[in-house]
């Protein structure tokens, strides 16, 4: 069966989801989500559910209290800013990415093996991102000091640089996904931002039982993200939880933007 996609390993998408052809591309089985989101999108905080709702008016999750170091910023940018964000993104051509997305990346060129910089940035990153830096130093600085985690941000905030970003294009059609993940921990400093264009979509947080915890079943929060609007992870968002985008979350053509800090070295 002849393969059209780019996806390996068990990342998948809609053009190569058959059995066979998995078999016959060397491709293991998709990756599995954990049961409880494995049939499309799960009821939250019901009385035996592990699914729990984030409440962004809180920044919190109430009834997942351990998910911290999370932000999300409703209408980040104006409608109009978004229009110009996406006039200067489709100037450039997309590649295709592995789970059915496009993408454009900006930065050095990472062997995730030798944790090094194996190629300096071919270009500048586009001037939208200093944009977005700004703005992201901006909502910092107005963040509510009452929360439990403020510090933590402040903190994560004062070593980022922000030289790293990714544009990611998602589409229904193709059942574009974002499998659950860490980002790099060694590779990438703590803060990451990550903004939505062109359709709202919803962020899933998964944590999964320790060796020597008494938890039996992982922990999942939803977060909401709108169309605009700002995510920011730091602290155990960032470092201990596994975040992705599921296919059933993606209902209509979605953009994000994901700025962060590279923390390795040139490699010798």
């Amino acid at each position: 069966m002849k393969k059209t996609c780019v996806c390996q390993g068990i990342r998948w998408c809609a053009a190569c989801t058959h059995p066979q052809l998995r078999r016959e591309h060397g491709m293991h089985a998709p990756f599995l989500l954990p049961a409880a989101l494995a049939n499309g999108p799960p009821s939250v905080n019901s009385d035996d559910s592990i699914v729990h709702a984030f409440d962004p008016s809180r920044q919190c999750a109430p009834t997942a209290p351990s998910l911290r170091g999370l932000r999300v910023v409703p209408d980040f940018i104006t409608t109009e800013e978004a229009i110009d964000l996406l006039s200067q993104i489709e100037a450039r051509p997309f590649e295709p990415a592995q789970s059915g997305k496009g993408k454009q990346h900006f930065g050095p060129r990472i062997n995730f093996k030798k944790q090094r910089v194996t190629r300096p940035a071919a270009e500048p990153l586009p001037d939208y991102a200093k944009l977005i830096e700004r703005r992201v130093r901006r909502c910092c600085a107005l963040d509510d000091s009452s929360l439990p985690d403020a510090a933590d941000l402040q903190r994560a905030l004062a070593a980022f640089r922000g030289d790293d970003l990714f544009v990611l294009r998602y589409a229904p059609e193709r059942k574009s996904n974002l499998d659950l993940h860490i980002d790099d921990i060694a590779a990438y400093g703590e803060l990451i931002a990550d903004l939505s264009l062109e359709s709202d979509s919803t962020l899933t947080f998964v944590d999964v039982p320790q060796t020597d915890s008494s938890r039996t079943e992982p922990t999942i929060v939803r977060v909401p993200l709108p169309a605009r609007s700002l995510a920011l992870l730091f602290g155990p968002a960032r470092y201990r939880w596994h975040h992705g985008v599921l296919a059933y979350d993606i209902h209509a053509r979605r953009t994000s933007i994901t700025l962060r800090s590279i923390s390795l070295g040139v490699e010798s």
